[in-house]
C-alpha cells in the first residue's frame, strides 16, 4: 500500500494548514489519483490495521438505500452516530440517493390561452414524484450498453445537501467495461480524511467493484480514485508520524473471497465475504473530527 503511504507523505511535508468546518484544521494538498490493481490484490492498507468487516457493513448499508443506522447499530459500526440524531436518522444520504433518488415529472394539462396578452395557462398539470434505482439501472447498462460513457452513479443532489447528516466525501463513481470483459471503477472523492477515512473508502470501493462486476458478469480490474482536498487533521498528525517512522510497509497480497455466488445485487451478507492472506501493523485509534 505505497501509494497511500506516499500520499500520507506528501501532505505532512508539503500539506498548506487550513481551517475546517469542524474546527480542528487539517494540512491539506489538493488534487491527484490513486490506481489500484485488483487482480494483483484486494487493496487493503497495512501500515495500519484496516478493519475490512466495518467497512465492508457501511457500503451494505449504502446498498440498502437506508436514511436510517438502524442495520449499522444492529452490526456494532458506530461510524455514522456522530451525524444522526437520536433515531438514528440522517436524511437523504448516500444509499438515499443510490437506491431513490427522486424524480419529478410533470405531465402537461389543458392549455387556456389569453388572446389579449398572448400568454399560455397550463390548468390540470400533474407533479408525479417517481424514484431511480441508479444502482440497478448502472448494472442493467453494464450487461446491455457496456460502452455506455454514462456509467455513473451520484451521491451529489444538490436540492438534498443541506438535509443531509453530512454531505457525501465519496460524490460519485463511474463504471467502464473493456472489449474483453474487464470492469473498472472510478471514484470522485471531494473530501479525504487521510487518517480515518481513506483505508475505509479504498476498501469499500474494492468490494463494491468486485460485486458489481459479479452481478453483471465482468472480470474486476483496475479501481482508480480521483480525490479533491486529501488532509490530515492536526489532531492526527503526531500518530501518524509516529506510524510512519515505526512501522514497515507490509507486502502481502490480500485476496477477497465472495462465497454468495448470487448476481442479485441486493442478497449480499456480511457473512458472505471473507479476506485471506491480510497481515498489517497493529491498529492506531484516532479521534473522528465531528
Amino acid at each position: 500500500m505505497k501509494q497511500y503511504v506516499g500520499l500520507l507523505q506528501q501532505v505532512l511535508a508539503e500539506g498548506e494548514v487550513r481551517q475546517d468546518r469542524t474546527g480542528t484544521g487539517t494540512k491539506s494538498v489538493f488534487g491527484g489519483q490513486l490506481t489500484f490493481d485488483l487482480r494483483e490484490a484486494f487493496p487493503l492498507v497495512t501500515i495500519k490495521k484496516t478493519l475490512w468487516k466495518s467497512a465492508f457493513l457501511e457500503m451494505l448499508w449504502f446498498l440498502r438505500g437506508e436514511p436510517n443506522t438502524a442495520f449499522l447499530k444492529q452490526h456494532n459500526v458506530p461510524i455514522w452516530d456522530d451525524w444522526a440524531d437520536e433515531q438514528g436518522n440522517l436524511g437523504p444520504v448516500y444509499g438515499v440517493q443510490w437506491r431513490g433518488w427522486k424524480h419529478h415529472r410533470v405531465t402537461p394539462g389543458v392549455n387556456s390561452v389569453d388572446h389579449l396578452g398572448g400568454s399560455v395557462t397550463n390548468f390540470d398539470a400533474k407533479v408525479t414524484e417517481t424514484k431511480i434505482d441508479q444502482i440497478k439501472e448502472l448494472i442493467e447498462k453494464l450487461k446491455t450498453k457496456p460502452q455506455d460513457r454514462r456509467l455513473i452513479v451520484s451521491a451529489w443532489n444538490v436540492g438534498d445537501v443541506p438535509t443531509m447528516g453530512l454531505p457525501p466525501c465519496h460524490r460519485d463513481f463511474q463504471c467502464y467495461v473493456s472489449n474483453d470483459g474487464y470492469f473498472d471503477l472510478m471514484w470522485a472523492q471531494r473530501s479525504w480524511d487521510l487518517g480515518l477515512g481513506a483505508p475505509f473508502n479504498i476498501t469499500q470501493y474494492a468490494l463494491l467493484t468486485h460485486l458489481l462486476a459479479q452481478c453483471a458478469g465482468l472480470k474486476p480490474r483496475y479501481l482508480k480514485v480521483n480525490y479533491g482536498d486529501a488532509h490530515i487533521y492536526l489532531n492526527h498528525i503526531d500518530k501518524l508520524t509516529e506510524m510512519l517512522n515505526s512501522c514497515e510497509i507490509i507486502d502481502c497480497k490480500p485476496q477477497l473471497v465472495i462465497k454468495n455466488p448470487t448476481t442479485d445485487i441486493d442478497s449480499f451478507s456480511i457473512e458472505d465475504f471473507d479476506v485471506t492472506g491480510y497481515q498489517s501493523n497493529p491498529f492506531v485509534k484516532l479521534e473522528i473530527a465531528v
